[in-house]
């Protein structure tokens, strides 16, 4: 530690004070008795107090803090970022309750392991966040029956099991244009820019599915960005924005820069919880920053709960499929977003049909996942090299060598360096999946293209 460059940093608090608020930190119910969190804090908090911040990696978290050392015990990485996840949510806590009117205050923002201190007069009770306009009566009433939406979820949640392969659900019923009309209207009341944030979202949420590039998810998440400088408090600019960034995760090799994404997707996802916990778009986000950090547990409950809220919400529908295809549910996937339930609902831009065709394929329903791809091209649903892949593999499979060699040609010629196979890889939680659709397709001729 002694050698490393000492870094300049802006002013902050006097030394005493920053141990003194350290003392209490560490003193309180959440940290008392979770030794490891106490010195994963302190360490960061010293470390960033001298100047060394920018030093501060996984690596040095584990040989000062745990001393791990990688040459005998392995990478500790995966710890360390566990450890950073409990630490930020325990000063969130800590926040919300004990520390609620402290002068200092410590984070540890996403992506990162060095403290930002935050320094703000001392109040007996809480401020609300600055704002230019008053509440009118539809916004106090939208919030009211938010928090009366999320209290009664929260209790009736605490006893409904989410055993996926039981899930029964209400038919869905089209949601009309006048549910919009009145969101724009309470943004109205609420201000211009709140308006605007809501028509980002609007048009940012049909652009960052798996099938899109690197650039055009850039684009999206540019899009939710800009909705969250306008409106920090729409859940929906927080809930895309963690989407997007979950999608963008696994265009990345595992390693420091994708760890720092998945942090980020988890923020804006409880950011989304913390000003709407009881719509569906909330818990979609939530599952899909669960799945990114491969905590599939969490996701498939988060990804039922949108079901139930909002069963005709057909986003929701994508998730809950996305999720179940990809850490090996294909039961829950063919059952519950089966597009037979939705026949009455405009499915196009909407991925779902695709998981239930990749879902038939995996359990030998060759037959099954041909109908089920082609109706999804029929009804406008996203056509790319992946859904194209499981039609061209299902044909090869189900036994039609002459249609699956067509589609081939069509294949090559639309996408001739496509490597989808490597974000399939990395895509599913198992390599199995993706192995019997390569090998499927190899059957058909197909080889990766050298890129």
């Amino acid at each position: 530690m002694g050698g490393r460059k000492k870094i300049e940093q802006p002013t902050l608090p006097d030394r005493e004070t920053v141990e003194t608020t350290l003392d209490a930190i560490c003193a309180s119910d959440g940290f008392v008795a979770a030794q490891r969190l106490q010195d994963f804090l302190r360490y960061v908090v010293i470390e960033t107090y001298e100047g060394r911040g920018a030093q501060i990696f996984g690596k040095t978290i584990a040989e000062d803090v745990y001393k791990r050392s990688p040459d005998k015990e392995g990478d500790s990485s995966n710890l360390v970022r566990v450890d950073a996840r409990r630490l930020r949510r325990a000063l969130e806590d800590y926040y919300a309750g004990p520390g609620e009117n402290d002068r200092i205050r410590i984070h540890i923002d996403p992506g990162q392991y060095a403290a930002r201190f935050e320094t703000s007069e001392r109040r007996t009770a809480p401020t609300p966040p600055r704002s230019f306009w008053r509440p009118g009566p539809v916004v106090l009433a939208v919030a009211a029956t938010v928090a009366l939406a999320a209290a009664i979820f929260s209790v009736i949640h605490m006893f409904v099991s989410h055993e996926h392969e039981t899930v029964t659900l209400a038919p869905p019923t089209p949601q009309s244009e006048s549910r919009r009309t009145a969101l724009r209207e309470a943004f109205l009341e609420k201000s211009p820019a709140s308006v605007h944030a809501f028509n980002l979202t609007e048009q940012a949420r049909n652009f960052y599915y798996p099938e899109l590039g690197k650039k055009q998810l850039a684009e999206a998440r540019a899009l939710y960005e800009n909705a969250v400088k306008l409106d920090a408090h729409y859940f929906g600019a927080h809930a895309g924005l963690a989407q997007v960034i979950g999608f963008q995760s696994f265009h990345l090799p595992p390693g420091a820069e994708r760890d720092a994404l998945v942090d980020l997707a988890e923020f804006h996802a409880k950011e989304a919880e913390k000003f709407n916990a009881a719509d569906a778009w909330t818990q979609s986000a939530l599952a899909w920053a669960a799945f990114a950090r491969r905590d599939i547990a969490d996701a498939r409950i988060h990804a039922a709960r949108a079901m139930e809220i909002a069963p005709a919400d057909l986003f929701a529908v994508d998730f809950d499929a996305l999720i179940s295809v990809l850490s090996g549910d294909y039961t829950r996937t063919i059952s519950v977003t089966d597009p037979a339930r939705y026949e009455t609902l405009p499915l196009d831009g909407h991925l779902f049909q695709v998981c239930v065709g990749a879902a038939k394929f995996h359990l030998g329903d060759f037959a099954g996942a041909i109908e089920t791809i082609e109706r999804n091209m029929e009804t406008g649903g996203p056509s790319g090299p992946i859904n194209f892949a499981y039609l061209i593999a299902a044909n090869q499979k189900a036994g039609e060598l002459e249609h699956a060699q067509e589609l081939l040609e069509q294949f090559q010629a639309t996408w001739p360096n496509s490597r989808f196979d490597r974000f399939l890889y990395s895509f599913f939680t198992e390599r199995a999946p993706v192995d019997d659709l390569i090998s499927a397709l190899k059957e058909a001729g197909w080889e990766p293209p050298e890129t």
